[in-house]
């Protein structure tokens, strides 16, 4: 089966059942985590009746998990809002590499300044390392290393491989989210407790995986479900198939972060299965 990129839309509401910022930032975690275990590509993060604060707050949590270690301090200033990012869960992803470097390795580097030769860019390296091309400064981009001597020296490049997923923060609601998302999906699934369970449509939901390059997975919030955020007409066009990826559940709601891994392990099956 060819590769299917999935986008998954997360509310801001998810952090409305608690003001402990602790709490909250290992929330976002758990979704960041299961986002870069099932390999998704973007995390786009709505506005659910949330404040702005807290879409920012998700997004902000989002990326600081997907930059490699040796990037952080640079990209990202102390603030009140990260001052737990310690108890995040590591992504031990490929692009946050723990090993040597050696020729041919793929890194995210920061652009930090343009000289004759070309740009300075920091990979976490020992040194810094030159790319010939001129780049915008301050920038987190990817990058291959074409040679290791006294000078190391990158070219932009990106992987084949899964290299991190991207936050999109719309600050809109749930519908304007998905018609605003660029490339727009081929395949929107939304996740509901009211509707089919996934073991009665599983035949129907695996041949529209086989034909969708791109799939979006919706999640509604603690509060407020799909039915809830997109009126019932506009779901209809929005949403191709809708389903219950955790029937008969044992408790009386599945917090959003469970749904995500739930979801994304059941997908995971789909698409890996021939």
């Amino acid at each position: 089966m060819e590769q299917n990129h999935i986008t998954i839309f997360i509310p801001a509401s998810i952090l409305a059942e608690t003001k402990d910022l602790r709490i909250r930032t290992y929330k976002v975690g758990l979704i960041g985590r299961s986002a870069a275990l099932f390999k998704v590509d973007r995390i786009v993060v709505y506005n659910d009746n949330s404040q702005k604060e807290d879409v920012k707050f998700i997004s902000d949590v989002l990326t600081y998990m997907n930059t490699p270690q040796y990037l952080r301090k640079q990209v990202f200033p102390i603030t009140r809002e990260l001052r737990n990012v310690g108890i995040l869960p590591p992504l031990r992803t490929p692009h946050h590499p723990t090993g040597e470097l050696h020729e041919g390795d793929y890194r995210q580097g920061l652009t930090i300044k343009r000289t004759k030769k070309g740009t300075i860019v920091d990979i976490g390296a020992d040194k810094l390392a030159l790319c010939k091309e001129k780049l915008s400064v301050n920038k987190v981009l990817s990058f291959r290393v074409s040679k290791l001597a006294k000078e190391i020296t990158i070219v932009p490049d990106t992987p084949d491989f899964y290299w991190g997923y991207d936050t999109i923060s719309t600050y809109k609601n749930l519908h304007e989210s998905i018609q605003s998302l660029k490339p727009k999906p081929e395949l929107v699934i939304g996740t509901s407790r009211y509707a089919a369970p996934i073991t009665s449509v599983l035949d129907e939901v695996k041949e529209r995986l086989k034909g969708s390059k791109h799939t979006a997975i919706l999640f509604g919030g603690p509060y407020s479900g799909l039915h809830d955020l997109i009126p019932s007409q506009k779901e209809k066009e929005l949403i191709d198939l809708e389903v219950n990826t955790v029937p008969s559940q044992g408790t009386k709601t599945v917090r959003t972060e469970e749904a995500v891994l739930s979801t994304l392990s059941v997908f995971n099956l789909l698409l890996n299965s021939e």
